[in-house]
């Protein structure tokens, strides 16, 4: 009976591996195909009219959300809705290929962090087009759109008109230089010498007066296609050519966007990024044997004496606090720095036992860079700050390293298996935030009923993912009195 009890537990616990596999590569997709989809969408918007170009963009890029909300779906109601430190505890199974072949022996090969940065940077990516693509579509003026893409096709052309009539006038404010909505009419110029009366409404830099001229888009030989029109020619143009914005207000929306999306994503990249390629390990190479012992808070401070310490001010500038899983090896505590250093990271691998590696000449900025192997099989990417790998260094406590060619490793990215971890309250506010974006792309009408609608598509998810943050920390104080 102990027997098959066994067999029935190992054949499950194979098959829920198998599953969160499945789940972090579904988990890669949504990661990349995401960030893609909303910066295709910001570009589209911002820079292209109507063409089939934006057209194939468009449905290509809501396709790919589409996607990203029903891959997710399926994992919540799939997945159980583990916790982050469950998730953790599986990805440590999963990385654990090579099972107590470790004792004496190194990989000869380390691997990269390709999927590791490319899912951070995919994040900082996706937010600020995010937030571009809301802001464009939420004050686009789209109003006639399907007037102006006649008279686009038709052959319009643009000419200065008096007004004839004004109706329904609102401005923002009773200073006279206040923008100001009303519906306006125009007499289009006719072959039998009388005007057609041609109306449509627009938003003008300050309130209008019968006889005063706008810009009038209209077609000569046919005035039964209807006009439109503003007060400055540029935005005709741009209803015209089917853009969401003018190119001026394009270029300032995609340069902040830039901004925001290029410095921080280039200061983490340059900073706080684990990127490295493939290595190779020698015997110049250190080596420690370690074992967990949690997480903690690590302060890398300058030793006294030197430049960086030289007064109080220079010494808290370069003074740093790192989260840290925290090794213990030949009585020796040596902070590892990695993003994977919360207190699920140290709850996951706390009692593990590995090697750690480093090359001396291998930095990035105040850090050498490391890596974690688990005798299990695992490889966790990380920083020693520069200070303790000396100090360790010096105190002659490291083992030459003995590169084995036929040891393997996984990346341990603990992180993959995020997918698993959403909510139904999530679930269901990047649902309604997809419906409200999908609205917003293809219904040409435009009104206020844009700025409510993006404030939804934002709001939405917010307040899933904040229903969802209370609710684990309720559970985790639960657990915590248990």
């Amino acid at each position: 009976m102990s027997s098959e009890w066994t067999m029935d537990k190992d054949a499950n616990g194979a098959a829920e591996v198998l599953g969160l596999r499945l789940f972090v590569r579904c988990g890669r997709f949504v990661a990349a195909a995401a960030p893609l989809a909303l910066a295709a969408l910001t570009a589209a918007w911002l820079f292209l009219g109507t063409t089939q170009v934006r057209a194939v963009v468009s449905w290509c890029s809501l396709v790919l959300l589409a996607a990203c909300v029903v891959i997710l779906g399926v994992a919540v109601m799939c997945g159980g809705g583990p916790s982050r430190r469950e998730t953790y505890r599986w990805g440590v199974r999963i990385a654990s290929i090579t099972p107590d072949c470790g004792l004496g022996t190194v990989p000869l090969s380390l691997g990269g962090t390709r999927w590791l940065s490319a899912r951070f940077a995919g994040v900082m990516v996706a937010v600020p087009a995010m937030l571009a693509l809301w802001v464009t579509l939420a004050v686009v003026d789209a109003r006639g759109t399907g007037t102006s893409a006649v008279l686009a096709e038709a052959g319009a052309v643009i000419e200065q008109l008096p007004i004839a009539k004004i109706e329904n006038q609102v401005a923002d404010s009773r200073h006279s230089t206040a923008d100001a909505t009303a519906d306006f009419t125009v007499l289009l110029p006719s072959r039998p010498g009388e005007g057609v009366p041609a109306r449509f409404e627009a938003t003008t830099n300050f309130r209008r007066k019968v006889g005063s001229e706008l810009y009038v888009a209209y077609v000569p030989d046919r005035p039964e296609l209807g006009a439109i029109g503003d007060d400055q020619r540029e935005d005709v143009e741009r209803q015209l050519a089917g853009r969401a914005v003018q190119f001026g207000d394009s270029w300032t929306i995609g340069g902040f966007w830039a901004l925001v999306t290029l410095g921080p994503l280039g200061y983490w990249w340059k900073n706080e990024s684990l990127r490295r390629p493939r290595r190779t390990v020698g015997p110049d190479w250190k080596a420690l044997r370690v074992t967990v012992t949690g997480t903690g808070e690590h302060i890398d401070a300058p030793p006294p004496g030197s430049p960086e310490a030289a007064d109080e001010k220079k010494r808290r500038e370069n003074t740093r606090t790192l989260r840290c899983l925290l090794l213990e090896g030949r009585g020796r505590q040596v902070p590892f720095h990695s993003q994977m250093a919360g207190e699920d990271a140290g709850a996951a691998l706390t009692g593990a036992q590995g090697w750690l590696l480093w090359h001396p000449r291998q930095r990035r900025g105040r850090d050498v860079v490391a890596e974690l192997v688990g005798d299990d099989g695992w490889q966790l990417p990380g920083v020693v700050p520069v200070r303790v790998a000396e100090e360790v260094e010096e105190t002659g406590v490291m083992d030459p390293p003995h590169p084995d060619p036929e040891r393997r490793t996984h990346l341990l990215d603990l992180g993959a298996g995020w997918l698993v971890t959403a909510s139904v309250p999530v679930l269901g506010g990047l649902a309604v935030a997809l419906g409200c974006l999908t609205a917003m792309l293809l219904v040409p009408d435009g009104g206020a009923w844009r700025l409510w609608t993006a404030a939804a598509g934002v709001l939405a998810p917010l307040a899933g993912i904040t229903v969802q943050a209370v609710a684990r920390m309720d559970l985790g104080d639960g657990n915590a009195a248990g």
